[in-house]
């Protein structure tokens, strides 16, 4: 094994477009990265980074390892590496654990919640078969694995859509995202029947409290502010399907995190975007930011999600040093009984068969 330097990894960090890192911060940060990269080369740990992670901890991820959650599951299934650090929140660590068993998979905070997995409660989906017998029940990734098990299908916002419209029957119950579910009921609209919480009954599902926080105005004041009219060439509102209907149907592009940066990609490569704002956790934009630095991106700094911010560098550190040491990680290791991997992971792997 190559040891990395120090040096190369300051090297690298004042190299980034980044323009909220400073000097002070890379002085600071680097050696723990440098301790974190040598330590994941000697173990043969592969460390998931999603998408939502600020930059210093997603770049401890190599490329194959970046992702939204589409992405990141996908990886988990494949990967031959001997541990898995799950840089997101903990719904993906089980997923994780759910398609690899085997392997041990860790997580620098158990607490790193979700509010669409911590708002739902898995008898809500009885409640649902119960209403509509025969209804097949696609339940969104946001959500963990004792609820992805009394499902039929698990989806990601890349193939949601697809997803739907491939399971039998003229309807379909999704689970837990409202919000979601009413923009997937507007695109299917004459083709199929979307049931979801709330919807003419009395159970509860849940929202992205991230996604949640835009509205319309914020959407009218982009546009004014930063010179960004509807329907312009290379300036563009972009929206996550977690968002309202009504921000979903304002913005020039909705989608999920793969699929908006894919658009932003092409995008560049024509060069048909000079301006974006994306409607999503702040820390993408910051991604997206370093990706293409040739396009003025605007974000909402104060919409973070805090469930993603508890993953840190000292964390990540601090689970490598006891692989090292071969300490007790407990605290980090992500554990499910064995009866519930099985069940959870028959809705995971046929929504495999999509991607």
């Amino acid at each position: 094994m190559t040891e990395i330097t120090l040096e190369k990894v300051k090297e690298n960090l004042y190299s980034r477009p980044h323009p909220s890192l400073t000097p002070i911060d890379i002085e600071a940060k680097a050696p723990i990265i440098h301790e974190i990269l040598n330590l994941k080369a000697r173990h043969n740990v592969v460390i998931l980074g999603h998408n939502y992670m600020e930059p210093l901890i997603f770049n401890l991820s190599a490329s194959e390892e970046q992702g939204d959650s589409l992405g990141l599951s996908r990886y988990a299934a494949t990967t031959e590496a001997d541990y898995i650090i799950f840089n997101g929140v903990l719904f993906m660590a089980e997923t994780a654990k759910v398609l690899s068993p085997n392997k041990r998979i860790f997580i620098a905070d158990k607490e790193a919640g979700c509010s669409l997995a911590d708002d739902f409660d898995v008898g809500e989906i009885d409640k649902l078969r119960e209403q509509h017998p025969g209804a097949p029940v696609m339940i969104y990734i946001n959500s963990y694995a004792l609820a992805k098990a009394k499902c039929d299908v698990c989806c990601t916002s890349a193939n949601a859509m697809k997803i739907a419209l491939a399971m039998p029957g003229d309807k379909i119950i999704f689970v837990p995202d409202i919000l979601f579910a009413e923009n997937i009921e507007q695109d299917l609209k004459g083709v199929k029947e979307v049931i979801y919480p709330g919807k003419d009954s009395d159970t509860k599902g849940a929202v992205c409290e991230v996604h949640e926080k835009f509205t319309l105005d914020d959407l009218f004041a982009v546009r004014k502010s930063f010179e960004m009219p509807k329907g312009h060439p290379t300036r563009r509102i972009y929206a996550h399907w977690e968002c309202k209907p009504e921000v979903l149907r304002e913005a020039d592009f909705y989608g999920s995190t793969s699929q908006i940066g894919r658009d932003i990609a092409e995008r560049v490569a024509a060069g048909k975007l000079e301006r974006a704002f994306v409607a999503s956790e702040c820390e993408l934009t910051s991604n997206l930011t370093a990706e293409f630095p040739g396009v003025e991106f605007y974000t909402a700094c104060s919409v973070r999600c805090q469930w993603m911010a508890k993953m840190t560098l000292e964390g990540v550190l601090k689970i490598l040093r006891g692989i090292d040491q071969g300490a007790d990680l407990s605290e980090y290791e992500v554990l499910l009984e064995e009866e519930i991997i099985e069940k959870a992971k028959k809705p995971i792997e046929l929504m495999m068969q999509f991607v």
